[in-house]
Formats: structure tokens, sequence, C-alpha cells
């Protein structure tokens, strides 16, 4: 090879390595002084924004009293942390975000005791105001919502479900009818501040064990406004597993999961409901047969296999099973279309979960962000069916589905990614999904590595690439990463938001290497390889 051909080559070699690293890059970074063994923050995107929050203390021994939370703008810039003393003796138990108020709900004393308040955070001024639950049921709290100053508490309380309205201006209790029914379950708990409304999709079986999903649509006053039945399938033996809320748009709205047979573990398909303003529904169903893609994370002897298996029971009339756990993580409404992600995996468990189980999608409260909590030792952030420490259950993920649906119902695309049986020892959610339209991006973590996969216009164009956690600042470096800490969020548009604890070395004004412990927020930005 002659030196030109060496230099050209040598040109374009580092032209692909600067682009492949140039499609993730970590463009701002905010950092608060921490402890090691300090609580993570609980990380929450917002308007134009985001905000973080954490329950620390400060005497060197001793139970935690003191909230501390920053705000920052989409660069990460941020004043000082804010702090503010709260009761000794209690615990961090539910919390949600309703424009620029932080609400924090906090229980003193032991699960049983029924002492429980709400701090009131003005993000914009830094008034906090605390409001007294006197008059609330002490349920054994599953979810925890605000908006437009009423907060909706949602548990169980004598083994049914039960939602009590709490008007935080006139502190007036409100129990929601129709909730409370032996043998029913909440699937989903959606608000809706720009309607006033929320919605409760509950699922129970009538006598004949026959399983119904229900949509109730009720305002701030405890109003029943809508009750839309679903109990009418195309076949006797199907039931719906459970289903993700779309939002409502003049009382249109779409449900979408995973459908199954009835006293089986047997998963179908993934079914698509249509919703009238006037509560009349459609249904469409798809099998593996419908989706192009489904069999494509599997190796190739193995995935011929599969497509001769489901070619012969087409010809023969049958349907095939999905044969491990399909669960619908999120449902984004594209305006016109729908963006259906899916994770197929394997529990160690024979038996996964209850038919009827609730947040069977762990849509809620089991994703990274929630790191930090002991989560899985907190009622409310612990799916109630794996409240247990006698099993330690492993999760495979065999790979993540993505499904781009018109508002008919007709399939644009759909590609799995392969995620290799991953193992985890949470059934959450396995990643974070960007998508502008033509590029999806999906990024999860691996160790202390973000790894990066792409569909472009639903073909897999990148897969599994790794990237090292990277500093902004080029005269600081990474002594340790504290690996547990790591929280990886979707932010918006084509950013996600990376959190987590780190020890940097750095040089002071004299010099000398100097070494601090902090808390960690950084802006990443995926980009197009093309």
């Amino acid at each position: 090879m002659n030196v030109t051909c060496r230099i050209l080559f040598l040109f374009f070699l580092s032209l692909a390595a600067t682009r492949v690293s140039g499609q993730v890059q970590f463009t701002h970074r905010m950092e608060v002084p921490t402890g090691w063994q300090d609580d993570d923050f609980i990380v929450m995107p917002k308007a134009n924004g985001m905000v973080a929050f954490r329950v620390i203390s400060d005497r060197p021994v001793g139970r935690r009293n003191v909230f501390q939370y920053v705000v920052s703008d989409y660069q990460l810039s941020s004043s000082e942390p804010y702090t503010f003393p709260i009761k000794d003796l209690s615990d961090l138990i539910g919390f949600d975000l309703d424009g620029e108020l932080l609400y924090a709900l906090f229980q003193k004393g032991p699960a049983y005791n029924n002492e429980r308040f709400i701090y009131e955070v003005n993000l914009q001024t830094g008034q906090v105001r605390e409001v007294a639950l006197t008059s609330i049921l002490n349920l054994d709290l599953q979810d925890f919502l605000v908006f437009n100053r009423k907060a909706v508490f949602m548990g169980n309380f004598e083994y049914r479900p039960v939602i009590q309205l709490f008007d935080l201006s006139t502190s007036d209790v409100i129990t929601v009818p129709g909730v409370f029914e032996k043998d029913a379950n909440i699937l989903q708990l959606r608000k809706d501040p720009e309607l006033d409304i929320f919605d409760v999709l509950m699922s129970r079986r009538d006598y004949y064990k026959k399983k119904i999903v229900t949509i109730l649509t009720y305002d701030t006053n405890g109003e029943k406004l809508r009750e839309v039945k679903i109990d009418e399938l195309k076949d006797p033996s199907m039931e719906i597993v459970e289903g993700l809320l779309t939002s409502s748009y003049d009382y249109k709205q779409a449900l979408i999961g995973p459908y199954g047979l009835r006293r089986k573990e047997a998963y179908q398909g993934v079914y698509f409901t249509k919703i009238n303003e006037f509560g009349e529904y459609e249904n469409q169903y798809y099998t593996i047969a419908d989706f192009e893609n489904f069999y494509s994370y599997l190796p190739e002897k193995m995935r011929e296999r599969r497509i001769r298996a489901l070619e012969r029971n087409i010809e023969r009339g049958r349907n095939t099973p999905i044969r491990n756990v399909l669960v619908t993580r999120e449902v984004t409404d594209l305006g016109g279309a729908f963006l259906v992600y899916n994770d197929l995996f394997v529990s160690s468990s024979t038996r996964y979960m209850p038919r009827d189980g609730m947040y069977a999608s762990s849509f809620y409260r089991m994703n990274p962000m929630m790191g930090g909590l002991n989560t899985f030792a907190n009622p409310l952030w612990m799916d109630p069916r794996w409240r247990t420490n006698q099993v330690v259950q492993q999760y495979k993920f065999l790979a993540s589905q993505f499904i781009i649906l018109d508002n008919d119902g007709k399939i644009v695309w759909d590609n799995m990614l392969p995620l290799n049986n991953m193992s985890r020892s949470s059934p959450a959610k396995f990643g974070e999904v960007s998508f502008d339209g033509s590029n999806l991006f999906y990024m999860y973590l691996d160790g202390q590595q973000l790894m990066l996969s792409q569909f472009r216009s639903g073909e897999l164009v990148r897969e599994h690439e790794p990237f090292e956690i990277e500093l902004v600042n080029e005269n600081e470096r990474i002594r340790d990463t504290r690996e547990s800490s790591l929280q990886l969020i979707w932010w918006y548009e084509n950013y996600y938001l990376l959190s987590g604890k780190q020890r940097i070395r750095f040089q002071n004004r004299e010099g000398k290497e100097e070494l601090k412990e902090v808390n960690f927020f950084t802006k990443v930005k995926v980009e197009d390889l093309i």
C-alpha cells in the first residue's frame, strides 16, 4: 500500500470513528455535592427542564430530615440546591408533579399509622406548604397523582380497590364511586389536567369467571362522566391481559395491550381498541402472523424453524401463541398514529404473574428513575405481586418490539430488537425510546455503558452500540462511578438525561489534584448517522 492510499485509509477510518462517537454526545452537565451513601435523586422531566429531589440528613448520625431539590432548564443551568426541614421519623411514600408544583407525600411512623401529609413545593418561588391528610383512608397505597389542586389516592382497602380525591384548598375528601368492588383490580390510572378529568382502567371477573375490562372517566368532583365496558371480544375464549390508555381528544381514545386465552398463561397477540366520543368501541387483533418481523430477534436457523411452524399453523387455521411474556410498556400518540413499545421476556418463575394483577405492565413506578428509594421495600413503588423477599426472581429479556399503527389500526411497520437473553432482577421496562417520526432511538444502561440502537423507517440500522460515560469538562477525570446509582430517562426530542453518583478528579487553583463526590445530571444527545 503506497503512502497516499494509507493516508486516505487512515482518514476514512478516523472519519468513521468520529461519526460513531458523534452519534452520542454529552452536551451539558450539572453537579450537586453529595455523600457517597446519600440517597440518589429522583428525577422528573417537566416543561422546559427537570426537577430532581431526595431526602437526606443534616446530621452525621440520625434520621433523614431534610428535603433537598434542584430545578434546571434544558441546558442544566441551576442555582444552588434548595432544602427545607421535614418531620422526623417520616418517609417519602409518593410524589407527583403538576406544572411548577411538586408534591411530596410523606408518612410518619410505621405503615399502619395513618399520619400522612403532603408538602407542596412551588418550584418558581420556592414556597413550601404543608397539608395534613386527616380524612384519607389508611390505604395500601398503589398510586398518587395530583392535578389542578386535587390529589388522587389509589390503593387497596379491605382487599378491594379504592380511589379518594383530596381537595388541597379545602381539605374535602370524596370517595370515588364504582371502584370498590370485589375481585376488581385497577390496571391504570391516568390524569388529564387539560380536561380536568382522570381515567381508571379496571378489570374484574363476573360470576362465570369471565374477565370484563372497564374504562371509567371521572371529573375532579368524583362524578362519573363515562363508562366503557369492553366485554365483547372476537372469541369467547379470549381475554384482555392488560392495556394502556392513550390521551383523550374529544373523548376519543385508544386502548392497546396484549391479549390471551382465558384460564391459560398463553399470550396470543396484541389488541387495538378504538373508542369514540359516545363510548362505542371497535377491537382489532394482531397475531404473530400479522407482525412481519416478529421472529427477527432469533438466530437464523431458529427463526426459519419458527416461520415454517407459523406457516403450517396458518394453513391449518390455527393461531400461533406467543411462548413468552409480552408486556406493553408505552403507547405514544403521534397524532394520527400510535407507537407501541413492548418487551418480550422470560421469568424464572414457572408462573410469572396472575392475570388480574395490579399494573401488570409495570408502567408506573417500576422504572429506573426510582433508584435509591429502596424501592422494593416501598409498597407504592413495588408491584404487589413482587412484594416478597422469599424468592429472588430473574428475568431474561429476549427482545423489544416496536409497532407503528395508523389511526385505523393498520400496521405501518413493526420490528424487533434482540436483547440476547440479558438478565435483570427487575421486570421493569428495559430501555428508553426516542422517536422523531423517522428515526427511533432505543437506549439503555448496561453496567456503566450506554447502549444505543436505532431504527430508521422501521429498519434496524444500529444495534447495541456501546458508549462510555463522558464528562463535559475536559480538564476533569472520572475516578469512580457508583453503578447502582445510574439512572437513564428519555427527556425530550432526541435528548436523554443520565444521572448518578461519581467521584471526580480535578485540579484546584493551586494546581493540586483534588477529589469531589457529586450527584451528576448529564444531557445526552443522540443523532442519526446520516
